[in-house]
């Protein structure tokens, strides 16, 4: 009787890709690759849209809540260095939160409380022509008349997005309407 060996390996044909297959495999993958890389940096750029505009929604409600706890008037502005009131209606440079004073016209006084709002150079905020701050009172009401900010990404006209600030102080996002798309279109 003879007994098998079971510890020897079997002769069956080896299996696996060869280097031909895997360059095709991985030219394919390059193909798909960038063909999605414009779809991916497109989604990006909505999710940096939607982020800056809940960013300034936060910092709008902040800027109203400091107002009415600390009983002093309180300043929202665009800021491009973070010290200083830019005086346009351009913020997509940033924006700054100080204590306001009305003779200091427009600008904070003393060292701005918080900072922040910048965003790449694809992403537009402009702000209402005729104000070029917000000033918060000590009732949480804004000083003058309303405020939108619009948010959009440079070249695209959609999706666009916009910041609404009431009269009572009240803070809101809505996506943007034709007439909010114009400013961000022809600014910059």
């Amino acid at each position: 009787m003879r007994l098998k060996n079971t510890l020897l390996p079997s002769r069956s044909p080896q299996r696996g890709f060869g280097l031909a297959e895997q360059i095709v495999a991985l030219a394919v993958l390059a193909v798909l690759g960038a063909m999605a890389v414009p779809s991916f940096r497109h989604l990006l750029e909505k999710h940096e849209l939607r982020t800056a505009q809940s960013d300034y929604i936060g910092a709008l409600q902040h800027a109203r809540n400091l107002a009415i706890n600390e009983q002093r008037q309180i300043i929202f502005c665009p800021s491009r260095d973070g010290m200083r009131c830019n005086g346009d209606g351009s913020w997509s440079g940033g924006w700054l939160i100080g204590r306001h004073d009305l003779d200091n016209k427009g600008q904070p006084v003393g060292q701005p409380l918080y900072v922040g709002g910048r965003y790449s150079e694809k992403i537009i905020i402009t702000g209402s022509e005729t104000k070029k701050y917000i000033a918060f009172k000590t009732d949480g009401s804004v000083a003058g008349t309303n405020q939108t900010l619009s948010f959009c990404i440079r070249g695209e006209p959609q999706p666009a997005l916009k910041v609404l600030v009431a009269l009572r102080g009240r803070v809101r996002g809505e996506v943007a309407s034709a007439n909010d798309i114009t400013p961000c279109a022809t600014s910059e």
